[in-house]
């Protein structure tokens, strides 16, 4: 049963490390395209259409990364991100519905807004329970987000 369930993680861990690979590529993409982040990103191959050097720069990074921090901490910073990033979402919806409600959406929050305050209400419940040196780390991975972007993002972005 050991084997079982050591298979089954190594499976899973695998799928989880792909899928932020593949979003983190992505989002670097469009970052590049508006100047938050070096062009270098925001390439694509003729051939296949995907951000090859990109992908090798996040690989290079998530590789070292995994082999320098122990899992269980890899695990606590995505967790932190993710829900940090999903209250963001449900919050977002909270405000555009007020401020824009004529806007055309593609879709429709069931009773709204009960379901984006529970959402985050719910993701802030879950990373209370974090660690400390989870919250440290967050907290250093926005403040060097926010250094980057007011040195370099700023000035560079198309979108402003």
């Amino acid at each position: 049963m050991a084997l079982v369930f050591s298979v089954g993680a190594v499976i899973a861990i695998a799928s989880v490390v792909l899928t932020v690979l593949y979003g983190q590529t992505r989002i670097l993409l469009t970052m590049a395209r508006d100047g938050l982040v070096p062009k270098a990103f925001g390439r694509v191959s003729k051939r296949t259409g995907t951000p090859v050097v990109n992908t090798l720069i996040v690989g290079l990074v998530v590789t070292v990364v995994a082999a320098l921090v122990p899992l269980g901490e890899l695990a606590d910073a995505t967790s932190i991100g993710t829900l940090v990033a999903f209250a963001l979402v449900n919050v977002s919806v909270i405000i555009l519905r007020r401020s824009q409600p004529d806007l055309d959406r593609s879709y429709r929050v069931p009773l709204f807004p009960v379901v984006p305050v529970l959402g985050t209400l719910s993701c802030a419940l879950l990373a209370v329970f974090l660690g400390a040196g989870t919250w440290i780390a967050f907290g250093i991975w926005m403040v060097a987000g926010a250094v980057l972007y007011a040195l370099y993002g700023r000035r560079h972005s198309t979108l402003r």
